[in-house]
């Protein structure tokens, strides 16, 4: 996990809160450093000894195209969240990550609140919505509905009303991490491992909510070996669905 951050220009510091400026030169494997391109923060760094880059879209790409055509019959996660023909959940993604499945719960009609504690992680997540309400083919009540915060889920409270509380820690690791894609590798170079992820499923089963959803791999057992009041399978994950 990466805890050393730069930018590539004093004003980029001095925007993130960051202490150095440094040259892409001066990347190496214990840091990272961020740099703004046309408008899009990216965030250079090392996989397998070769520098490499992270930064996360969705107003283009794979999640663009799903979110262009969603609706409640053919996305799982409205069936795992509690989705009905006139309701609409209000979500607390309470590991938003890369916002991908919070993004598609909002293109649902769902308000989402999203926390994310990894300082780089929010920032390229906050940058990618900035440039999602740009975007002309999202209308902006979708955007409206997304909100997100710098918060560490274990140790904030969330003074809304909550009906539904989803998790989705990191996957464990794979035997063949040539399956893992490369974004994912970046992501978890960044992010490093969620060891307290059974202590977020304990902390949202005791909230005052309706249920609770945890995104899994197919084939992993149940988080903290809890089991769930039913799954709900997708092609490559499942939701494990907690009613509370």
């Amino acid at each position: 996990m990466i805890v050393n951050f730069a930018a590539l220009s004093e004003s980029l510091s001095k925007q993130l809160g960051l202490a150095e400026t440094l040259s892409i030169g001066q990347l190496t494997p214990d840091n990272a450093i961020f740099e703004r391109v046309d408008k899009q923060l990216i965030l250079h760094l090392f996989l397998d000894g070769k520098p490499d880059i992270l930064k996360f879209d969705l107003g283009q790409g794979e999640v663009a195209i799903r979110a262009s055509k969603v609706s409640k019959s053919n996305e799982v996660i409205a069936k795992a969240i509690g989705c009905k023909s006139h309701y609409r959940p209000k979500v607390l993604d309470a590991t938003a990550g890369m916002g991908r499945d919070s993004f598609i719960m909002a293109m649902l009609g769902c308000e989402v609140i999203m926390q994310e504690r990894n300082f780089a992680i929010y920032h390229l997540l906050e940058n990618a919505l900035t440039r999602l309400k740009a975007h002309s083919s999202f209308k902006s009540d979708v955007i409206d509905r997304l909100s997100l915060y710098q918060k560490n889920s274990l140790q904030s409270q969330v003074s809304q009303k909550i009906d539904v509380v989803y998790l989705d820690p990191m996957f464990p690791e794979r035997k063949k991490s040539a399956l893992v894609k490369k974004e994912m590798r970046l992501f978890k170079r960044v992010a490093g491992e969620d060891p307290d992820a059974e202590q977020l499923l304990f902390n949202a089963l005791k909230s005052e909510v309706n249920r609770v959803v945890v995104k899994r791999p197919k084939g992993a057992p149940s988080l903290a070996k809890r089991k769930s009041s039913h799954e709900i399978l997708a092609k490559k994950f499942r939701y494990d669905v907690y009613l509370v």
